[in-house]
């Protein structure tokens, strides 16, 4: 019988520390914001972990730390579609690293995932024992007494970083101090780096950067201490706005009224195929029922069709992304850190795929911001270049 709560009631540490003293083994499956990571365990010992967190992906993990460009990753990837091989494999192939820069790479993003999850406070947990064996998690052997270690560090440092950057629309800009000289020699800080700009805020950094957000925050609060940087102001983080809510279904038990009347309205609007309201409405529901399995279901069955949809209707895959306003016009929109990231990767050349590709969150996240951003006039699709003269 599977184990399974919330990290809010029983902490991370806790369930490594029982897992480890009572030799468990199984897969340990953790849940926040749509994101699902997956350790697996053997006797008390961590085996492999695997993410679906944009930035753990092997992919945007080397673009973050500088070994790939987006260019090149982009290039991988589309060989990636057509001959479903491991992308690692297909990187040493091109040229873009070596055997043992891959390995190297592979063992840091195991870690950087294991140690990433004492980030997260609220997430819902789920056990089940028995030995898993999966093809598609890198291995690793590590003892949870030793990560425990490492986490409670981890969570220290978080605690002293938030004391600072505590707000994602913080604005940081340079000082006329310069940072030490293997700033520049690291090709991760050094993007870094050059991303602070006086206007970009703390959430755009980490979404240029490709990097989780504790190894972007650490670096940045070390140049702000270092005194390399200074806080510019704080802008209000936009988020994309919600669209006016579905009708409430009939009056239930005040008990169950939120929870099944909002699978209920989005049931029927998934049934009539408005998967957009159906998502918004899911959203809501997820936020407060993580670990729901029937939401889970519904929401994946939600945002599959919603993707198939966009594809097919609005953003087809080959179409070039182009700005349909001069630049210096969308510098004065109040734009959300997907936007912006977006918008700074619109040259007239990538094809939405390819944009997609490239950017470190989650596809359906992605598509549903380009939507937004082409019914606001701020993108316009053309056709590539090759249609266009044929």
């Amino acid at each position: 019988m599977p184990v399974q709560g919330n990290l809010a009631t029983m902490s991370l540490t806790e369930i490594l520390q029982w897992l480890g003293n009572a030799g468990k083994t199984g897969a340990l499956s953790i849940e926040r914001n749509k994101v699902v990571k997956r350790i697996l365990v053997r006797e008390g010992r961590i085996i492999a972990c695997a993410s679906q967190e944009p930035s753990d992906m092997l992919g945007h993990f080397l673009v973050s730390r500088g070994r790939i460009s987006e260019e090149t990753l982009r290039k991988a990837l589309t060989v990636q579609e057509a001959d479903k091989g491991h992308l690692g494999r297909i990187l040493v192939g091109m040229g873009a690293l070596t055997e043992d820069e891959l390995r190297r790479s592979l063992e840091d993003k195991s870690q950087e995932t294991i140690f990433g999850l004492f980030e997260w406070e609220d997430a819902a947990f789920r056990f089940d024992d028995g030995d898993v064996d999966d093809a598609n998690i890198y291995a690793v052997n590590m003892r949870v007494e030793d990560i425990l270690l490492r986490g409670a560090q981890r969570w220290d440092e978080i605690q002293r970083i938030r004391e600072v950057f505590n707000d994602p629309g913080i604005v940081l800009a340079r000082t006329a101090r310069v940072p030490p000289a293997e700033v520049f020699r690291n090709r991760m800080a050094r993007r870094i780096f050059e991303s602070i700009d006086g206007e970009r805020t703390v959430a755009d950094i980490l979404l240029h950067a490709h990097g989780s957000e504790y190894l972007v925050t650490k670096f940045l609060f070390e140049l702000h201490r270092a005194g390399c940087v200074s806080v510019a102001g704080v802008r209000p983080v936009e988020k994309a706005p919600e669209p006016e809510p579905a009708p409430a279904p009939q009056p239930r038990p005040a008990a169950v009224a939120a929870s099944e009347g909002d699978f209920e309205v989005a049931r029927r609007l998934v049934n009539r195929g408005d998967f957009e309201a159906a998502l918004e409405i899911l959203d809501r529901a997820y936020k407060a029922q993580p670990g729901d399995e029937a939401l889970r279901r519904l929401l994946a069955e939600a945002e599959a069709t919603f993707v198939e949809k966009v594809y097919r209707h609005y953003l087809p895959p080959g179409k070039v992304v182009a700005l349909a306003r001069p630049v210096e016009e969308l510098a004065t929109e109040r734009l959300s850190p997907p936007e912006f990231f977006l918008l700074s990767r619109i040259d007239g050349t990538w094809d939405v795929r390819s944009i997609i590709q490239i950017t470190p969150l989650r596809e359906v996240d992605v598509l549903r911001t380009l939507k937004r951003m082409r019914e606001n006039g701020l993108i316009e699709l053309r056709d590539p270049p090759q249609a266009a003269t044929a």
